[in-house]
C-alpha cells in the first residue's frame, strides 16, 4: 500500500493505491481518512490495483492523512 500527500496553498490531496488482495485493509485505511476529513471529496479508480484520490482543505487532508497511516500499521 502506497499512502502519499501532496498540498498546494488551496488544496490537499491524499492518494492511496493497492492491490485487489488488500482490499480489506485498503477500505479500512480509506474510512479512517475519511472520518478524520469529512468534507473532502473522493475518487476511487481501478481493479486489480485500486487507486483512491482525497482532496479538499490542506489541514483537513494532513489529519486524514496521519490517520491513514495510523491505520495502515495496525
Amino acid at each position: 500500500m502506497k499512502i502519499q500527500y501532496i498540498a498546494t496553498s488551496t488544496e490537499g490531496t491524499l492518494h492511496i493505491k493497492s492491490c485487489v488482495l488488500r482490499a480489506f485493509i485498503h477500505e479500512r485505511v480509506v474510512r479512517a481518512a475519511l472520518m478524520a476529513a469529512p468534507d473532502a471529496r473522493v475518487t476511487h479508480t481501478g481493479t486489480f490495483v485500486i487507486h483512491t484520490r482525497i482532496s479538499g482543505d490542506p489541514a483537513q487532508i494532513l489529519a486524514a492523512t496521519r490517520a491513514a497511516r495510523r491505520e495502515e500499521e495496525e
